[in-house]
């Protein structure tokens, strides 16, 4: 079973997410702060990680380069899934090592389909 930890304060797309992700037999874990995401990447090391932008402690893309900074995290798959949609924003995600820019909302099927084949 692939782990998906999702990095959202927004409780209700956490729902969202995880009702798209759990029936396709993820196991979604989730945090709303940097803070408890990187507390949680102490205990887990999952397969992907769905990470927002604005954070009410950091950025997404601070937490990204936190994470991409260990070795132990260097193979896991990132998507940035945020309200931010300007090009210089999706460059700044992928010079990060973002596997892919999603913004919201999204479209079910496409997002779900995208996360499969990141994950293959």
């Amino acid at each position: 079973m692939k782990k998906v930890l999702i990095l959202e304060d927004e409780q209700d797309y956490v729902n969202v997410l995880t009702q798209l992700l759990a029936p396709e037999g993820f196991k979604i874990l989730s945090a709303n702060t940097v803070r408890d995401a990187l507390n949680l990447l102490e205990m887990i090391t999952p397969d992907l990680l769905i990470v927002d932008w604005n954070l009410p402690d950091r950025t997404g893309i601070d937490f990204i380069k936190e994470v991409r900074a260990q070795k132990k995290f260097r193979k896991v798959r990132i998507v940035m899934n945020t309200i931010r949609d300007a090009e210089s924003d999706q460059l700044a995600a992928y010079l990060e090592h973002v596997d892919f820019y999603f913004t919201k909302p999204i479209k079910p099927e496409i997002f779900l389909s995208k996360i499969k084949k990141i994950l293959e």
